[in-house]
């Protein structure tokens, strides 16, 4: 099963923010005031993964290097609450600045940050956020994913970075397809869960959560879709620096259950879905953008090694214009593992596609769309334990208006190795 499993302007945004800082900075400043409570010592932990690839897309050699690395530090009080905090830090030269409210290509509107760090750093400060875990469930409180991602399901892989949906390396610079629901990317959020199998029972499997991000960066200062892409840049479509989100919610919930098919043998059963929305504040007559919605939804299903799954997300962009207009994209796949030991082989097939409308870039051209499908085949051998080397084989295809570019296709074959730890 494919799984994330990383959590995560105005006056009256500022304020939000203040206050549910100081409510988390009182809730944890009253837990360790009493360090008779505690049961163990501050522990620290480091982990993280990284992935190199090198391929070659459309004749041309090219490659990439994403990396993440995190410290954790955490005590438990003997009522059994533990307390932490952490801090990631990542390496990534393909991230944009800000998350963006489709495809990286499709809209020009923006969403939440990456995370701090110069516009031109591939380096960057990706969370930074405190937390507690008990009885009561989690809170999260910092920077960080939201729910929407951290329970997202989608069409199952055996790579880190090289995938024809949530890609962390796109070689020919085409791929649009995205079904994770991750606008509101690293902003400053509180996320609560209830507890794992809080409901018990049939139910015993499902996990739920729930975002709230107060204020969300404005798009301007050159942070919108690549000005490349198109004959006008944001700015000139009223976009700019006159636009912002706020109170964005989110809602998510992951359900897995196994199915006993033999005495052996069992089908295991993984449904995740979410819900985003945030309030447009549109800050100069005529620029674009409108409330925000999206909904994601992804089934996978795993039987002897074998995973089958896909996704859908479909969303308005933000676009304060007809309904009809937004994005809508899917994925699909099925991947196969001979077992779960160091030595053992992998194989995948995906597709995915996504389909956009979106006002401009001219009076001329009023109406822009891009579609765009992807395919990828690809091997990989697990050498140890985190540790994995694979080759793939990925078709790109987007069309759009020649006033948009025109269409344009690219044919990648790439190497990829991942460590874990």
């Amino acid at each position: 099963m494919k799984r994330r499993r990383t959590f995560g302007g105005t006056a009256g945004g500022a304020a939000r923010s203040a206050l549910l800082c100081a409510c988390a900075a009182f809730a944890i400043a009253g837990a360790s005031a009493s360090p008779a409570l505690a049961a163990d010592p501050v522990e620290f932990d480091v982990s993280g993964e990284a992935s190199g690839v090198v391929g070659v897309s459309d004749e041309q050699v090219k490659g990439d290097l994403d990396a993440e690395i995190r410290v954790r530090a955490s005590t438990v009080f003997s009522s059994g609450i533990e307390v932490g905090a952490l801090v990631e830090g990542r390496l990534d030269g393909q991230m944009p600045n800000q998350y963006f409210a489709a495809g990286r290509y499709t809209g020009l509107l923006a969403g939440g940050p990456r995370g701090i760090a110069p516009k031109d750093s591939d380096a960057y400060l990706q969370a930074a956020y405190a937390y507690a875990r008990g009885g009561f469930g989690e809170v999260i409180l910092g920077r960080d994913h939201g729910v929407a991602r951290t329970l997202a399901v989608t069409a199952p892989t055996i790579f880190r970075a090289i995938n024809v949906n949530d890609w962390r390396t796109d070689l020919s610079g085409l791929n649009d397809v995205h079904t994770v629901n991750d606008f509101t990317g690293y902003s400053t959020k509180i996320s609560y869960l209830p507890p794992a199998n809080f409901l018990g029972g049939v139910l015993g499997g499902l996990r739920l959560g729930v975002s709230y991000s107060p204020q969300l960066a404005d798009c301007g200062k050159g942070l919108c879709a690549p000005a490349s892409r198109f004959v006008l840049a944001p700015s000139a479509l009223g976009i700019g620096g006159e636009s912002s989100w706020t109170d964005a919610i989110e809602g998510a919930f992951y359900y897995q259950k196994e199915f006993r098919v033999s005495a052996r043998d069992g089908l295991l059963f993984g449904l995740g879905g979410s819900y985003v929305t945030a309030t447009g504040e549109t800050l100069a007559a005529g620029a674009t953008v409108g409330d925000y919605e999206a909904v994601s939804l992804g089934l996978n299903l795993g039987f002897r090694g074998i995973t089958v799954g896909g996704s859908v997300k479909t969303t308005n962009a933000g676009l304060a214009a007809t309904p009809d207009e937004g994005y809508l994209a899917f994925d699909a796949g099925v991947t196969y593992r001979t077992g779960e030991d160091t030595g053992d082989w992998g194989i995948m097939l995906g597709y995915g596609r996504s389909e956009s409308d979106f006002i401009g870039p001219s009076i001329v051209s009023p109406m822009i769309f891009q579609d765009t499908q992807t395919a990828q085949a690809g091997v990989t051998y697990f050498v140890a334990p985190g540790i994995t080397v694979g080759a793939a084989a990925q078709y790109v295809e987007a069309n759009r208006p020649a006033v948009a570019g025109g269409a344009e296709e690219a044919t990648t074959v790439v190497i990829e190795s991942s460590i874990k730890f």
